[in-house]
């Protein structure tokens, strides 16, 4: 077991409590966002904007689709179909890699 604020936690604890030590609500992150929304004027601000660049930055950087979907709770097939887009450039580079490997002459 592991003591936080002096509170022994046990393998069902909950991840994310507030500084009373009260299990945060399912939609208190939607809330946050609203509230940084509305203070910040964002137009387009979300926790799914949010999740869609860390997995297009994850896809970027080369980290393999098995894993990304793992890590979100997706398939790979989800992964691909909405963030396939992502890999666009890669693509690209591979082609101009190939392409300055062959030379027909």
């Amino acid at each position: 077991m592991k003591k936080i604020y002096n509170v022994e936690l046990k393998e069902d604890d909950y991840l994310f409590i507030t500084d009373n030590l009260e299990p945060i609500s399912s939609n208190y992150i939607s809330k946050m966002f609203n509230a940084l929304k509305k203070k910040h004027d964002f137009e387009r601000f979300s926790t799914h904007i949010l999740r869609h660049t860390f997995v297009s930055i994850l896809i970027a950087e080369g980290t393999v689709v098995t894993t990304v979907a793992k890590i979100i709770g997706d398939t790979p097939e989800m992964v691909m179909r909405v963030y396939a887009h992502s890999l666009a450039d890669e693509e690209l580079k591979a082609t101009q890699i190939l392409s300055s490997l062959i030379k027909i002459e």
